[in-house]
């Protein structure tokens, strides 16, 4: 059992596997553990606050590095004693986020921090890319994953690592999003946990 990992590894695992399994429903947890030797990470999407710790032990257990997506998860506020709770008591290695608040407050408490943009209008892209509101997640994430001249774009032009999910469904697609410079794509789509994406 791994309980710590680090930046760096998390990187290197993102770079071999190239894929994170977004995990939505309790069923899917069983799913993405029959298929850990093809994926990076885990970003958990169900859950409550009295079910959390014991899914993201799953597979912490099973040595896979396990994100919590903050908003997904019931009963959870999103203050200063709700960080507490993920980082002290349920102790993912990081945290999935769309709100500038939650990324400050996690970084703080030395969590990874996954900063989710969906990349509404060009406000929004300036402002990912100008980092005009001081964040410095550890890694962005672009939704939708059809939005390759954007990846292609941060990836180039940022150093932070991009990665890019939503509207996937097939290989092809996970081949387009990554070829457009992003180092992997994060999906819920089942039958893409169980792909070899290595190659591409």
């Amino acid at each position: 059992m791994k309980m710590k990992w680090n930046k760096a590894e998390l990187i290197r695992r993102l770079h071999l596997h190239k894929k994170i399994a977004a995990v939505k429903t309790p069923k899917g947890i069983e799913d993405a553990l029959a298929n850990k030797e093809r994926i990076s990470a885990i970003f958990l999407l169900t859950g409550s606050i009295t079910t959390i710790k014991r899914y993201v032990d799953v597979f912490q257990e099973s040595d896979v590095p396990v994100f919590i997506h903050a908003e997904k998860i019931g009963g959870l506020l999103l203050n200063n004693e709700g960080l507490d709770f993920i980082s002290d008591f349920v102790k993912p290695f990081g945290i999935v986020t769309t709100k500038a608040t939650v990324i400050k407050k996690a970084k703080e408490r030395n969590l990874c921090v996954v900063q989710r943009v969906f990349m509404i209008d060009s406000e929004v892209y300036d402002n990912v890319l100008e980092n005009k509101s001081g964040l410095n997640p550890d890694i962005i994430e672009i939704m939708p994953s059809t939005l390759h001249s954007v990846v292609a774009a941060y990836s180039t032009r940022m150093t932070t690592p991009i990665i890019t999910g939503g509207l996937l469904s097939t290989v092809e697609q996970a081949e387009s999003a990554l070829n457009s410079g992003a180092i992997a794509i994060s999906t819920s789509n089942e039958k893409l946990w169980t792909k070899d994406l290595s190659g591409f």
